[in-house]
Parts: structure tokens; C-alpha cells; sequence
């Protein structure tokens, strides 16, 4: 059974949570692929996805998913379309136009290559992000071609078009993995120039309802983990461990 403080805390969060406008929903902008991230296993983003319904659940919210390219993601939370963008890394720049709900993880992000072509850097090339944000901060966005999707970058990388693809290491190997495996054997991560961010849900700074329900998930993620639902989605999806926030599960019983 769940203790007597497990309840009243809960309790205390539905008494002082914001309520939504219209209804007990939050919706989150996600790209274009969302559904094969979730079908084929993306390990780290079907965990968090999951867990946030799991934990939202227990508030009384539901998520809906407003799915587009990951520019036009942006924007529509950005522009107070969609409540939020799942999901989003601590990069540089993006806290001038977000705020970030509590970490769900880390990701690391670098540049694959072609191997054929292993010292070449001449033509990098990462996916649009849009204005603010960027994916590595040493390097300068005027610099670096933007493609629409991941799975262009990778088929310019693998025709030799360009000379690194910028992006989550997690990520271009899940596509390498599943939809692009006939790029596999000849696509590589370089490890040796990396950084790691943290991975949070972001909300726009300047639209009333995306904070609000910012403040909701955050409340969210916060019992979510102490209830031990965190930690269960990540082993259920075999999310590697250095992707994992440390645990902080409570005891239930």
C-alpha cells in the first residue's frame, strides 16, 4: 500500500497545481517521426514518453501530440500552439526562448562521418533547429548546412555530399540501426569531440498557458520519479545508464 504521505502529497499537488483554461490536457510538439520512435524503440524517448504520460496520469492530465518537422515543432511552441517540445536539450540559446521543465535525461551530441572519408571537415551539416539555438557551441551556425531531417543529413553523409553530420549520438544511431540500416556500415560517431546536455520538455517564456503547464510537469516528473516511475521506464526500454538522471525512487510500500 501506498504510504499516507504518498496521498497527501499527491492531494497537495492537485490542490495547488494551476488548472488548464479548457481542459486536463498538454500538448507537446513533436517531429515527424514520433510514432516510429515509439513503434521501433527509441530507447531513451519511448522511456520518457511513457513516464510523462505515466506520471501526468497520476494528475489527472493526458498528453496530446501535435506532430510536424522539428522546426515547425518548434514553432508552434514557440508561438504558444503546442504547450510544449518533447524533446529538447540544454543547448545554447534556447533560453532565449524557453524554459525548461525539470532534466529527464542526458543526451550526448557530436558528428558522424562518413568512414570513407574519416578526416574530412570541410561541409557539416546539422538539422534546422531555427533561430537561437545551437547543437554544438563550437560551431558557428552560418557555417554549418541545415537539412530538414535526419534522414536527409545521413543520405548526404553516405553519398559523401557533405563531410560530418552534426546531431544526438542516441538518435543517428537508432537510425542507423532501424530505418537507414543501408547506411550502417559505412556511417560512424567521432567520439572524440562530444558534448553532453541535459533533456527536458521545452515550454515558450512568453505564453502564459505553456508555463502553466510547464509548472504541471514539473510537479509531474517530480512524484513520477519519487514513485519510482522513472526509473521503471528507463529499464523497460534499456535506456543506457549514463542517459539516466541518478534515481531518487521512494520506497511505495
Amino acid at each position: 500500500m501506498k504510504t499516507r504521505l504518498s496521498i497527501v502529497i499527491i492531494l497537495f499537488v492537485l490542490l495547488t497545481i494551476p488548472v488548464m483554461a479548457n481542459d486536463k490536457t498538454i500538448s507537446f510538439a513533436v517531429g515527424h517521426d514520433h510514432e516510429k520512435m515509439l513503434s521501433k524503440n527509441y530507447p531513451i524517448y519511448r522511456a520518457n514518453w511513457e513516464f510523462l504520460n505515466e506520471s501526468l496520469s497520476l494528475l489527472g492530465y493526458s498528453i496530446k501530440t501535435d506532430i510536424g518537422p522539428w522546426a515547425r515543432a518548434k514553432h508552434r511552441t514557440q508561438t504558444g500552439k503546442s504547450h510544449g517540445l518533447f524533446m529538447a536539450a540544454n543547448f545554447e540559446g534556447r533560453d532565449k526562448w524557453a524554459r525548461l521543465s525539470n532534466p529527464i535525461g542526458f543526451g550526448t551530441f557530436g558528428a558522424f562521418y562518413n568512414i570513407k572519408n574519416p578526416d574530412g571537415m570541410k561541409v557539416v551539416a546539422s538539422i534546422r533547429l531555427g533561430d537561437h539555438d545551437k547543437i554544438l557551441s563550437h560551431f558557428v551556425s552560418g557555417d554549418v548546412l541545415e537539412v530538414s531531417t535526419a534522414h536527409q543529413g545521413f543520405k548526404l553523409l553516405f553519398n559523401r555530399r557533405i563531410d560530418r553530420f552534426v546531431m544526438s549520438e542516441s538518435y543517428g544511431n537508432y537510425l542507423l540501426n532501424t530505418e537507414l540500416k543501408e547506411y550502417a556500415l559505412q556511417i560512424a560517431f567521432d567520439g572524440s569531440n562530444t558534448e553532453k546536455h541535459t533533456i527536458h520538455v521545452a515550454f515558450s517564456k512568453d505564453n502564459r498557458a505553456s508555463l502553466e503547464a510547464l509548472k504541471i510537469l514539473n510537479q509531474a516528473i517530480q512524484i513520477g520519479i519519487e514513485y519510482g516511475l522513472y526509473d521503471d521506464a528507463m529499464s523497460r526500454n534499456n535506456v543506457p545508464k549514463h542517459m539516466r538522471l541518478s534515481s531518487n525512487r521512494k520506497n511505495k510500500e
